[in-house]
């Protein structure tokens, strides 16, 4: 009897176990700490501002004339907050959600406004490749345009544009055989609210 109860328990053990880890991972809950851009800081911050908070990204490829639906699996997360006493903007990125893979790949960019140069500097390194790229963007023909200044990547180019309070997407470009910019890939983000009260 005793010897019975005993298997009983050890067959009982790991359905249990299953039961309690069958439970779908949720994303990352928002940090709804987001900073805020100092007093003294130049207007241009506010051409990144759609970046401050947490959104959840979804990936689409330009194929025949369209976009395509979004890219099936775990969405990625982009993070934005402004640092260095609201003087610049720190944003994260994470494919997939750190909620859902907790070791996910992971980058980060740094965004300051050059007055000089009348334009983005801006430093981005991410996990999986450890190489620091210098970026820059600016406003060109009315759409915030980024481009790639090191290592040198002449064909690279992405635009911002908001699409509404809660909302904004990434364009990327290439050339065609004529040199004429066409859209390529598209990553639309969309506000994880923060939960009431905070």
């Amino acid at each position: 009897m005793l010897k019975l109860s005993s298997v009983a328990i050890a067959l009982a053990l790991p359905a249990i176990s299953i039961a309690q880890t069958s439970e779908a991972p949720q994303i990352a809950p928002p940090t709804c700490d987001y900073g805020e851009p100092h007093p003294a800081a130049p207007e241009e911050l506010a051409q990144f501002g759609f970046l401050i908070g947490d959104f959840t990204v979804t990936a689409h490829a330009f194929r025949a004339g369209a976009w395509t639906p979004p890219r099936p699996g775990p969405a990625p997360r982009w993070n934005g907050r402004y640092i260095l006493g609201g003087m610049a903007i720190e944003d994260e990125w994470f494919d997939p959600d750190p909620g859902l893979v907790a070791d996910a790949p992971r980058g980060v960019n740094i965004r300051m406004w050059d007055a000089e140069a009348g334009e983005w500097d801006m430093t981005w390194i991410h996990t999986s490749g450890r190489q620091v790229q210098d970026l820059r963007a600016k406003i060109i023909d009315g759409r915030l345009t980024m481009w790639q200044v090191y290592p040198d990547r002449p064909k690279f180019r992405a635009d911002f544009e908001r699409l509404g309070n809660d909302s904004w997407q990434r364009v990327q470009y290439a050339p065609d055989d004529q040199g004429e910019w066409q859209p390529t890939f598209k990553l639309v983000a969309t506000r994880i609210p923060c939960p009431e009260g905070d």
